[in-house]
């Protein structure tokens, strides 16, 4: 294919036969190879393309080894905690909230019981949103003796206490006698205002 693309014009002429060449054997990909390493352009513009594509590779490369080196070696970080508030809040069906008010209470002790010595007393509520609470623990942590991956295993302790202590300050709500909620409005009363206000709307 490079020998039958013989064009003494120029270069584009080249690239424009190069392209129909590759159409016709279905090369799509040394067409494209073609147009972007081999077109007119300043030689600084080319050098800082291959550059950049070099930096990227070498990221990618690292990437892998790193991934490679934590599998060959076993040290991946696990840590094998799923989302406890969801799945308690899914079983509620309004007859048992004394007994889910339990098992939230107890989750929250086995989790406190989990997190290091250093942070059993630690308000999770804090370190929920906001990066610089967490910049805050991990000072904290390497402080008192504790590496990266407790540092990591501790702020996902402490996110997933911070749900369940929102769970239940739910599940502690007076319930209502007409299925209601406590902040809002039936779905009646919403649509009795909205048929008023749209009959105040209308013309006469």
């Amino acid at each position: 294919m490079w020998n039958r693309a013989r064009v003494r014009t120029g270069s584009l002429q080249a690239l424009a036969q190069l392209g129909r060449l590759s159409r016709r054997y279905k090369i799509e990909k040394v067409q494209r190879l073609s147009a972007n390493f081999e077109r007119a352009c300043w030689r600084s513009v080319r050098c800082a393309e291959e550059r950049a594509y070099h930096e990227k590779y070498a990221f990618l490369r690292h990437c892998v080894d790193v991934i490679n080196f934590r599998r060959r070696e076993g040290k991946e970080r696990r840590i094998p905690l799923s989302n406890l508030a969801g799945s308690l809040a899914s079983q509620f069906t309004g007859d048992n909230q004394a007994q889910l008010q339990r098992r939230v209470q107890s989750q929250i002790e086995r989790l406190r019981r989990s997190l290091p010595a250093c942070l059993a007393d630690t308000d999770a509520t804090r370190f929920e949103t906001g990066q610089p609470e967490q910049s805050e623990l991990l000072r904290y942590c390497l402080d008192h003796g504790l590496g990266r991956s407790d540092f990591e295993s501790a702020v996902c302790t402490l996110g997933e206490i911070a749900r369940l202590q929102q769970l239940q300050a739910r599940l502690a709500e007076p319930p209502t006698t007409d299925g209601s909620d406590a902040r809002g409005y039936l779905k009646r009363e919403l649509l009795a205002m909205a048929r008023a206000a749209s009959a105040a709307a209308r013309p006469s």
